[in-house]
């Protein structure tokens, strides 16, 4: 038999083209197509596209911003199953009862040797409220006769009611906000009135405490300089224990002792007109250990003390 020749018969093409090479040629409007994908596809996540980055055929990335939502969202959910039933483990968090003592004496101005109760006043009250869990806040002014005084703000619900739908800590947050307009509110109106009544302002804050709600907390702007018409914190008069004992028993007097006893007492400001010299800080520390540990039966802490 005849083979048949190559006009007969077309010869078979053998290919040379690797196995993971593409079956058919990229064209101009393949890489387009591309292009145009990742692009809507950010556009949809809202995720800028740089001008100049070069395009990837990869699947596009979720943005760190989609990636932290999720878990929010899931966090909202569980927490709206549980609000018909129950306050959320973060609402029952804020049920400290706290109070605000704002010092409006010539020793808190900010220039001299004034202490600056308004820059202590604003850089202090918001981590205090959080840091301490505040539920209420209450105020107290020092001024010549803090337990007199017309100076009066009413108490702050730093934990307001609200339902399923409410955005608690846009609430909360709002409610710190009318806490610390509160605070320079007080402040303002102890300016006009003078004198330093510290120990009134004590009682008084004292006595604005709920009872049967919690440990109380108590931050106290001021520099503790006793000076009202009844009595004067004197360096001279509180340099030795015997006369440090004489001037708290004469302090405290017919006024008693602030009702106080187991409060948390945050100090800020405290002593800072007699920092300058040990010698006059010392017995001055004394003297107000005696009164708020001593006598009174307060827990002190140094945590806002600046």
């Amino acid at each position: 038999m005849t083979r048949p020749t190559p006009a007969d018969a077309p010869a078979r093409q053998v290919t040379t083209r690797p196995a993971s090479a593409p079956a058919r040629q990229v064209t101009t409007g393949d890489v387009q197509q591309t292009v145009n994908l990742r692009t809507n596809t950010e556009r949809a996540m809202n995720v800028p596209h740089p001008p100049g980055r070069p395009p990837v055929t990869g699947p596009p990335r979720r943005s760190g911003r989609f990636r932290r939502a999720v878990p929010a969202l899931a966090l909202a959910a569980s927490l709206a199953a549980v609000a018909g039933c129950s306050a959320s483990a973060e609402a029952d968090d804020l049920r400290t009862p706290c109070g605000l003592v704002v010092d409006g004496s010539g020793s808190g101005s900010a220039g001299g040797r004034g202490f600056d109760a308004e820059a202590k006043l604003k850089s202090t009250l918001v981590p205090f409220l959080t840091e301490r869990h505040c539920g209420t806040l209450s105020f107290a002014p020092v001024t010549r006769s803090s337990q007199t005084s017309s100076c009066r703000v009413g108490d702050i619900d730093l934990d307001p009611p609200g339902d399923e739908m409410s955005d608690r800590d846009s609430m909360r947050r709002s409610a710190r906000v009318m806490a610390a307009q509160g605070a320079l509110t007080m402040l303002k109106c102890a300016r006009t009135q003078g004198g330093s009544d510290v120990i009134g302002a004590l009682a008084r804050i004292g006595d604005a405490m709920p009872s049967g709600k919690g440990t109380p907390s108590l931050l106290v702007v001021s520099d503790f300089e006793q000076a009202d018409k009844e009595f004067t914190l004197r360096a001279d008069e509180i340099a030795t224990e015997e006369s440090r004992e004489r001037a708290v028993d004469t302090l405290l007097g017919d006024r008693g002792v602030p009702g106080i006893a187991g409060m948390d007492v945050y100090p800020v400001g405290y002593g800072m007109s007699r920092g300058a010299k040990p010698s006059e800080y010392r017995p001055f520390d004394a003297f107000w250990s005696e009164i708020l540990s001593g006598r009174a039966k307060a827990h002190v802490h140094d945590d806002y003390r600046k």
